[in-house]
């Protein structure tokens, strides 16, 4: 058989063995985590279809009126569905969210690979760096790239990209100075193959686990610093909604009307509670990309 006609056949096999290595890696922590953030994202992916108001439709007759069959979270000061809102709102944070977290991954743990397996004056340049950007405090870091974009999610991600990819570059750097002593790697020398192959084919999928691992982490913190900024008025701008921004517009009524911020608050707490349920159930389990 042919290299080519091959390649189908190997790649249906590492599917079946990573959908077995999953199966094995179940767990209540991991299977509760995932329930609670695919009705999320479903729910976030469908809000055109699920809300039953426009987001930012304003109706002053039904302003702060409580949660009911009309409005299932209530309505805020204008008449605006809190339930729309946070629908339309989550699907604007689980996008953000997922991109700077795991674009900050991507290239964290590129270079981390990079630079502890070749080591040297690049490893120096790039430690460096890292160190320096670890060195500042995230949130001044992060606020000092917003006064120069201009408030918006566009400049709460690039700070935050900015600032997360040293932390999986130290995580990767130094599991691969460990990793480059190991017998098979040492062996990917001795058979002649090329660098890159050694780093992206062999090294790489044993030590990423440890930065997704981090990342269930990471993701609940960028969702709190977005919302935390946006609830500042550093983040999504009026009148689009996520839910720092909900919960910021209802802080005048939480006497009086206290379903604006609390239910999008606690939809934020339920969001924390099953990304950190998803990373205890990827320890505990035995899921990894090495096992391909």
């Amino acid at each position: 058989m042919s290299d080519l006609a091959a390649r189908p056949l190997m790649k249906r096999r590492r599917i079946a063995r990573l959908w077995r290595s999953f199966r094995r890696a179940q767990n209540w922590e991991l299977s509760t985590g995932l329930v609670i953030i695919v009705i999320m994202v479903v729910a976030a992916l469908l809000a055109p279809y699920i809300a039953p108001y426009h987001p930012n439709q304003i109706n002053i007759v039904d302003s702060l009126q409580g949660p009911s069959w009309h409005h299932w979270m209530g309505t805020d000061f204008v008449g605006r569905d809190v339930f729309s809102r946070v629908l339309y709102g989550l699907r604007v944070d689980l996008l953000v969210v997922a991109v700077i977290t795991y674009l900050g991954l991507i290239v964290g743990v590129t270079l981390g690979t990079i630079s502890g397996y070749i080591g040297g004056w690049l490893d120096a340049v790039i430690g460096r760096v890292a160190d320096t950007v670890i060195a500042f405090p995230f949130i001044v870091l992060v606020l000092a790239v917003v006064a120069i974009v201009g408030p918006g999610l566009k400049g709460v991600g690039i700070g935050i990209v900015i600032v997360g990819w040293a932390l999986y570059f130290r995580l990767s750097r130094s599991e691969m100075l460990v990793m480059r002593e190991q017998p098979f790697i040492m062996a990917t020398k001795a058979l002649g193959y090329s660098h890159l192959r050694a780093i992206f084919r062999h090294a790489l999928p044993n030590l990423i686990r440890t930065s997704l691992v981090y990342s269930t982490v990471d993701v609940v913190v960028n969702m709190l610093v977005i919302a935390g900024l946006s609830y500042l008025g550093l983040g999504q701008q009026a009148p689009g909604a996520d839910l720092g921004s909900i919960i910021a517009s209802g802080q005048s009524y939480l006497l009086s009307a206290w379903w604006i911020t609390t239910i999008p608050g606690v939809v934020l707490m339920l969001f924390g509670i099953g990304v950190s349920l998803i990373g205890d159930g990827i320890t505990r389990g035995d899921l990894t990309l090495g096992s391909l």
